[in-house]
């Protein structure tokens, strides 16, 4: 008998080693390949830049401004859990019409930005910016800051550490209070070794994600498709960016903003949906609460795709909370 269980355990463990890489992520912190030569921009944002930081390879792209006031401040654009800085594009190039400084770049593992193996926590992503700019050296004293959803936890984690450098914050449907969770069984299921891997892959490459559509206002339409192909070429090329998701949903605090941020006393502009199915609008009149002297907008009929689907209503939120408290 004993002879039996102990074979049967070595043919279990052949099988695990065999077909290890079908329940693992690819491994290494490489981003996809991108040819430096090439004439066709990764994104309609500007020209791409990489900038080798602690962590790996970082895409960014900085606009700099025609004006010669020293007073100004850089604007500083911080995306979500899984679409990349192409989140930002329509409200991107209406600051840059403004003729305001601006810098988009991608969070690590997502866009075109590497992937290192490590805890996608809170920190490593304030630690990407704070690094990001050190590196860049810009001769900007403060920052206005937007974050969106995920992102918006990472400014205002940024902004308690170094409240002296930053001028503005725009949270819009930002993460940081209460997220809607997936199911606890599930949540369990991820957390076992090997297992949750497979599961996590097999549910984020589900065609037609009911989970992922639900975020969208109009699912049916163009803006849909296009992020979409996004994220398929994602999971095609970038061999990091699911292990990214995996490991953020493991390690990053989404419910992490529990009292208003001490040293920072500038304006806020809080920006939500009212269709919002991934963090309920009522998070925004809760942020209202912490940050009672923030000006505030909530958008009907939009959803956490905000940003996409409402481009127009969005930049002219902004855009109008910009000029009012220069």
């Amino acid at each position: 008998m004993f002879v039996v269980i102990f074979i049967c355990v070595l043919f279990v463990i052949g099988l695990l080693v065999k077909f290890r890489p079908y329940f693992e992520f690819p491994s290494g912190r490489l981003s996809r390949p991108y040819d430096r030569q090439r004439s066709n921009p990764l994104t309609s944002m500007g020209d791409d830049q990489f900038i080798e930081l602690a962590f790996g390879r970082v895409h960014y792209i900085y606009r700099s401004s025609t004006s010669t006031n020293k007073q100004t401040s850089l604007n500083i654009f911080v995306h979500g859990f899984s679409i990349p800085m192409q989140i930002w594009r329509n409200v991107f190039q209406s600051v840059v019409e403004m003729d305001e400084p601006c810098l988009v770049f991608d969070l690590y593992g997502r866009g075109w930005s590497d992937s290192p193996n490590v805890p996608m926590t809170v920190d490593l992503f304030v630690s990407q910016l704070t690094e990001l700019l050190y590196a860049l050296n810009l001769s900007y004293s403060t920052y206005n800051l937007f974050g969106v959803s995920m992102g918006g936890v990472i400014v205002q984690r940024f902004a308690e550490l170094y409240p002296q450098r930053v001028s503005k914050m725009i949270l819009c449907c930002s993460a940081g209070i209460q997220v809607v969770q997936p199911p606890k069984i599930l949540l369990s299921c991820l957390s076992i070794p090997l297992l949750g891997a497979t599961v996590f892959k097999k549910i984020m490459t589900k065609p037609n994600n009911k989970s992922v559509r639900s975020q969208w206002a109009y699912p049916d339409r163009d803006a849909f498709r296009e992020y979409e192909k996004l994220f398929r070429q994602a999971c095609d090329e970038h061999p990091g960016y699911l292990r990214s998701l995996y490991s953020t949903i493991q390690s990053f605090n989404f419910q992490s903003i529990k009292r208003p941020l001490v040293n920072f006393h500038g304006p806020i502009l809080i920006l939500w949906g009212d269709k919002d199915t991934l963090i309920p609008v009522e998070n925004a009149y809760r942020y209202q609460q912490l940050y009672p002297h923030a000006s505030f907008k909530i958008i009907s009929g939009a959803n956490h795709s905000l940003l996409i689907e409402h481009g127009d209503e969005a930049v002219e939120t902004i855009r109008n909370f910009l000029q009012q408290n220069n």
